[in-house]
């Protein structure tokens, strides 16, 4: 029996990390087919990736995270970053998750909200965005200025423009969130 509750819990996690993996990867590969999926090298107004690994790490939680860093290693940092190694490939996934990560899971505690998102309020959103945002857009351009991918010069339009594009990207989801949950409220059902 315990090893049936143990294999539940597994298959769950790994669901849990599959779909966020799916989620992430057609979310960028939608930005891709519009033009703005290269927001980290171009000046990009809306980055909705950021939107969806914001949405995994707020939902998801840790298990929403790993979804997110695995698609960004396999196939979201090789194809903005071609031929560099596996290392950077992984480490852009690491810093990508985990900073949205813990500034998500920092800011519910600070807001006293709750972990399955039942007191989520809608002033909660963009204070959520702005912290994941701020925080991912920085550990990114320091870690790519330590690597020498991008210039001193271009360390601070970059990080503006990066800030720019992840807030508004992950506000759509956000708002999106909220409605699917109002939209539960309301009617009685599950999504």
């Amino acid at each position: 029996m315990l090893t049936d509750i143990k294999f539940e819990y597994i298959k769950e996690k790994v669901f849990t990390i599959s779909l966020f993996f799916l989620f992430y990867v057609v979310v960028y590969t939608l930005s891709k087919k519009l033009g703005v999926a290269y927001a980290i090298k171009t000046i990009g107004i809306i980055y909705l990736p950021s939107g969806a690994r914001l949405i995994a790490c707020l939902v998801g939680r840790v298990w929403g995270a790993i979804g997110v860093g695995i698609a960004a290693w396999l196939v979201v940092s090789p194809d903005v970053w071609p031929g560099k190694s596996d290392m950077f490939y992984m480490s852009l996934a690491f810093i990508n998750s985990c900073s949205v990560l813990f500034s998500v899971l920092l800011v519910q505690k600070i807001l006293n909200i709750s972990a399955d998102l039942s007191n989520l309020k809608l002033i909660h959103l963009p204070v959520i965005d702005l912290a994941a945002t701020f925080a991912q857009a920085l550990c990114l351009y320091v870690f790519l200025l330590w690597q020498q991918q991008i210039e001193e010069l271009q360390f601070l339009s970059l990080l503006i423009t990066q800030i720019t594009g992840n807030f508004i990207g992950g506000m759509i989801f956000m708002l999106g969130l909220m409605f699917a949950f109002n939209f539960r409220k309301i009617f009685g059902r599950d999504l």
